[in-house]
């Protein structure tokens, strides 16, 4: 709701909406975006799509409340596309300073950070720091973390 309702702030912007939704719930977010937002509605994509849309991207978005871990974050981040995120705990956690953080009930704040990135260098600077975020993340390691943890049990 809270990337809908910035889309106001944002004519100059497009919102790629990725995830598998139901038409009611497709609805409720049309009513909620501005009169001519630029709201593209995927319902899905396949790898191949999602990686060009991942590496075409001016950020990856999200305005989660929840969430598990977050793997699209890394996958942005890995092909240098800045992140611009809610601000939970697993998002702090994952994008550490790299990411543009917002209160996922101000739409003015995820507007501003948006706006943010195209100041100046800025946009450069965080693709770099998501770069740089990225590499603290692999499946090797995880895979090695989750075998010691195994093996203590």
């Amino acid at each position: 709701e809270v990337l809908m309702a910035g889309m106001s702030q944002l004519p100059d912007y497009e919102l790629h909406l990725l995830s598998r939704i139901s038409k009611e719930r497709k609805a409720e977010l049309e009513r909620l975006a501005p009169q001519n937002s630029n709201v593209v509605f995927h319902n899905g994509t396949g790898d191949e799509e999602y990686q060009a849309l991942l590496t075409g991207a001016f950020a990856l978005v999200s305005g989660s409340r929840d969430e598990g871990f977050g793997i699209p974050l890394v996958e942005a981040m890995a092909v240098g596309t800045p992140i611009v995120v809610s601000d939970i705990e697993i998002f702090r956690e994952i994008g550490g300073t790299a990411a543009k953080y917002f209160d996922q009930e101000n739409p003015e704040e995820f507007a501003k950070a948006i706006r943010g990135l195209s100041a100046n260098d800025s946009w450069q600077r965080a693709s770099e720091a998501a770069a740089a975020q990225s590499k603290k993340f692999s499946w090797d390691v995880s895979a090695k973390k989750l075998l010691a943890l195994i093996q203590q049990i």
